[in-house]
């Protein structure tokens, strides 16, 4: 039996592959997602309200809002803000190019800045410098791999008056000293549900905030601004006319099919976070032997996430050449990420880096590899990437 039907129902990988990542889908989702295509109603409704509060109380936080996906999440999170066009937004270049584009679509021009050495989130030194020098306007900060965010770029951000944004992609379930990251005290918290994601709905994604101004912006916008959404003016009883344009919004709801998958996901969450815990520890224990090869995080935070398991190959490592070993024993891989400024999109508009440049980002762009790291892992797949990835390094 193929090693991924351990819940019954997912059967994609055969017995020698391991997937760089893989949906850990069971008989729950199924017969969520059978839920929500039999209720007669499939879009927009009952359940991504659900959703939204099962979430919101798991966060510990008022609104949480369903989206389409992050990128809307973050977009969303940028409009209200309400900066004038052009105004600089400060992005860790280590990171996808949605936190950069989402504010882009909304007239303001991201900054990549610099990134620790030991976490790869945004530097405070970086940051510090960006403010100081002609400053921001904005922040987004990214929780690499679900490693929260240095406590010192909320207080730099907080000092100098300016919002921050907490792009958490990776982070649903990742804490810091507020508890639950999930928008508090900040100007929202963007979440992804995308398949890669440690919770999934295949697509989507939410924006969490204690700031019912937002929630309410977010509620609109996600829907072309629309004042009501489709649940409140088709379902019987239902007012048809008096509803109005706030705002030129997003079409960017979340279906219920797709809220019920990540509903029963939630459920079982907790189980999912542990057994990723425990293959990062085991990942680290069988890693910390082979000569030169550093993990990011340096160190495993007690509140992370553990979304990535990426790892800095030793230097003169071509890490093209090692992938193509791990691809010929059937084992996935990818980079997580390539930096920002080194896409020839930011040149083309005329964005640059912050003051300093970006040179720890450009220490590690050629060495950073990112590991098959989920759910559907067995202790022996670990194992046998160990083994693969050591030998590959040593030939």
């Amino acid at each position: 039996m193929p090693k991924s039907a351990k819940q019954g129902v997912a059967t994609y990988m055969s017995a020698n592959e391991i997937r760089f990542s893989a949906p850990d889908i069971g008989r729950a989702e199924v017969e969520a997602a059978e839920r929500a295509l039999l209720s007669g109603w499939i879009t927009t409704g009952e359940e991504c309200k659900s959703l939204e509060a099962e979430l919101a109380e798991y966060l510990g936080v008022e609104h949480v809002i369903a989206m389409s996906s992050c990128t809307a999440a973050l977009e969303i999170a940028a409009a209200h803000l309400g900066l004038p066009e052009g105004s600089r937004i400060g992005v860790p270049t280590w990171t996808f190019v949605s936190t950069a584009i989402a504010p882009f679509h909304r007239g303001l021009r991201p900054v990549p800045l610099d990134i620790e050495s030991d976490t790869f989130n945004l530097s405070p030194t970086a940051l510090a410098a960006a403010l100081e020098d002609g400053g921001l306007d904005a922040v987004i900060g990214v929780h690499f791999s679900g490693t929260p965010l240095s406590t010192e770029i909320h207080q730099l951000c907080a000092d100098a008056g300016v919002p921050l944004i907490e792009d958490a992609a990776h982070a649903l379930g990742a804490q810091d000293e507020r508890g639950m990251i999930g928008g508090k005290g900040t100007a929202g918290c963007c979440f992804s549900f995308y398949a890669t994601k440690n919770l999934t709905s295949a697509e989507g994604g939410a924006l969490a905030t204690d700031d019912p101004e937002l929630a309410a912006f977010a509620q609109s916008f996600r829907l072309h601004g629309l004042s009501r959404d489709a649940w409140a003016r088709y379902t019987p009883g239902a007012k048809t006319e008096g509803y109005d344009i706030l705002g030129d919004g997003l079409k960017a709801n979340l279906p219920d099919v797709l809220a019920a998958i990540a509903r029963a996901q939630l459920v079982r969450f907790s189980d999912l976070q542990a057994r990723r815990r425990e293959l990062a520890l085991q990942y680290r224990e069988q890693l910390g032997s082979i000569e030169g090869l550093q993990i990011v995080p340096k160190e495993l935070p007690e509140g992370g996430a553990d979304h990535l398991m990426v790892v800095l190959l030793p230097e003169g490592e071509d890490r093209s050449l090692v992938q193509k070993q791990l691809s010929a024993e059937s084992i996935g891989s990818s980079v997580h990420f390539r930096p920002l400024h080194t896409f020839n999109w930011f040149a083309d508009n005329g964005l640059t880096s912050g003051p300093g440049g970006t040179p720890v980002a450009d220490t590690y762009a050629d060495r950073a590899l990112s590991l098959p790291f989920h759910t559907m892992l067995s202790s022996s797949d670990v194992e046998r990437v160990c083994s693969v990835l050591s030998r590959a390094l040593t030939t």
